[in-house]
């Protein structure tokens, strides 16, 4: 069997620039600071680290740090949905028929390993109605440590299937930045780089992926370089099946 795990932002989509509208917002109404995210790098980093550099560059960082970044969280939450739907989102290449392949095919398991909150992910993914495809994952919310989360996913996903799965090279975790192929070889699991966000092929190749796509598009040539076995029943039969609605 494989676990397959996929980043949000840059891998499966773009969302436009809401996130960091919805986190100007957030620190606007709770601090009174415009363009928070000014000169912010995102690539691969988590939510809460995102907000805990700008709370420590706007020197707001204390005691009270912890406070402050749930009380971001829940703004941020409540203005991400406001400011999707105007922003120039855009899926990605491929994704949703690689994804439909991955849910049919018979001992394939897909959950999410983003450093996006899980609300504002679940948020994001049905501007494209993906969620369906994730039936559990680990997320920003659960640590703000990416590193961590893989053991967090695999968790989730041992409770879903119902089996123990374990961490070793039939967990690929699939995503767009050199953090994300960190957190794959820190966990043992196979790293797969697609260079639809910031980081080209060579990028990615020189953090060390396994396999490397310039996108997702080909969805034969991705299916068979993950090593996915084509189904031989249909997965609405099968038990922990994919195609499950969250």
């Amino acid at each position: 069997m494989k676990l397959i795990l996929f980043d949000i932002d840059g891998t499966l989509m773009r969302s436009g620039g809401a996130g960091f509208k919805a986190m100007d917002r957030a620190f606007a109404e709770l601090f009174g600071i415009a363009a928070a995210t000014r000169g912010i790098v995102p690539h691969g980093k988590t939510d809460p680290l995102i907000l805990r550099e700008i709370l420590r560059r706007e020197r707001l960082d204390g005691a009270r740090e912890e406070d402050s970044i749930a009380a971001l969280q829940g703004l941020y939450e409540r203005f991400l949905p406001e400011e999707l739907p105007s922003s120039p989102a855009v899926l990605m290449p491929g994704v949703r028929e690689l994804l439909d392949a991955l849910a049919a095919a018979d001992g394939v398991f897909l959950g999410l390993l983003t450093g996006n909150f899980e609300r504002g992910a679940r948020t994001k993914l049905d501007r494209f109605g993906l969620n369906r495809y994730f039936p559990f994952g680990a997320f920003g919310s659960d640590d703000g440590d990416r590193n961590r989360l893989p053991a967090i996913a695999l968790a989730r996903a041992e409770a879903a299937v119902g089996h123990p799965i374990g961490l070793g090279p039939h967990v690929l975790i699939i995503g767009d930045t050199p953090r994300d192929v960190a957190c794959a070889l820190a966990s043992g699991a196979v790293p797969v780089g697609v260079a639809t966000g910031s980081y080209s092929v060579e990028d990615l190749e020189a953090a060390g992926v396994a396999l490397a796509f310039a996108d997702l598009s080909d969805t034969t040539a991705v299916v068979e370089a993950l090593g996915v076995l084509q189904p031989v029943c249909s997965p609405r039969s099968r038990p922990g099946s994919n195609s499950k609605a969250v």
